[in-house]
């Protein structure tokens, strides 16, 4: 089925490779412009110079044969021109999926704020494990759904934003610190002052300079314990019910209390702090 000129830039335009189409479609049109010159049909047609085409005769006359001869140099230069064409588009960069956006670097820092966990549909690993598994080789790399509610599983978070924590892995190991946020579907919780990463932010404006900054980027949430600054101990998670009375009314009613079991003391419940930029903090609240 023949395409019209309107249809085949829709074709091109919707496909992957819009270059690669245009690129045949020339080459076609070059082709069909050389052999059209060069078409040799079967009824018998005279000639300038008195040959008859289709006719026995194998001598043709002078100005028959320079005929010929420019025919055949314009399909010549048609078919150079084609394969000069295919050359130049194979010296072209090949076209890699996803190359006409932007960078993951530009499009996550766009400020200098910590970044919040996201799942990345085009990285090989996601491609490795499919569009249902959320979890590869022991790392999650995309958000848990449950397949009935389609709705999103969250994690049971031990912490809490506001707890005093001490960090039992990695490279800040042994440093104590306070949980500012938690991000219950990847399990991963944010601290103050540990776990530092360098973010290249873009400029916003044309006055201004894109810069490196150093910002706290979330971690697992096993890598923390809860700290107890009285006894200066670090321990697991303790749940407990009590029983204990309203000072209006004296009505008893059970309260869930959270406490460390490495020391029996309870929980407190504080705010969590709110972010600042490293440049913009105290000397006194990092440590």
């Amino acid at each position: 089925m023949a395409l019209q000129g309107s249809q085949w830039q829709a074709f091109a335009s919707r496909s992957r490779c819009p270059q690669l189409c245009v690129a045949v479609m020339m080459v076609i049109a070059l082709c069909f412009f050389g052999e059209s010159r060069s078409f040799v049909s079967g009824k018998p047609v005279t000639l300038r110079g008195g040959t008859v085409r289709g006719s026995t005769s194998s001598v043709p006359s002078p100005p028959a044969r320079a005929h010929m001869a420019s025919a055949a140099s314009s399909s010549s230069m048609s078919s150079v021109a084609a394969l000069a064409l295919v050359g130049s588009l194979a010296l072209l960069k090949p076209r890699t999926r996803g190359s006409g956006e932007t960078p993951k670097v530009v499009m996550q820092a766009r400020n200098d704020y910590p970044t919040t966990p996201t799942g990345d549909s085009r990285t090989s690993r996601r491609m490795r494990a499919g569009r249902m598994r959320s979890i590869l080789d022991g790392r999650q790399i995309a958000v848990r759904v449950n397949r009935k509610t389609n709705k999103s599983i969250k994690f049971r978070m031990h912490v809490m934003p506001g707890d005093i924590v001490q960090i039992m892995k990695g490279k800040d190991k042994g440093k104590v610190t306070e949980v500012l946020r938690i991000y219950p579907k990847w399990n991963r919780i944010l601290c103050l002052g540990v776990n530092y990463c360098i973010k290249h932010v873009r400029p916003q404006r044309e006055d201004e300079v894109g810069q490196r900054v150093q910002v706290e980027a979330p971690m697992h949430s096993s890598c923390v314990m809860h700290y107890d600054p009285e006894e200066q101990i670090a321990g697991p998670l303790g749940i407990r019910f009590e029983k204990r009375v309203k000072k209006s009314g004296g009505k008893e009613y059970v309260k869930k209390v959270r406490f460390n079991k490495a020391t029996g003391n309870d929980i407190p419940k504080r705010d969590a702090k709110k972010w600042v930029p490293v440049l913009d903090r105290d000397e006194d609240e990092d440590e």
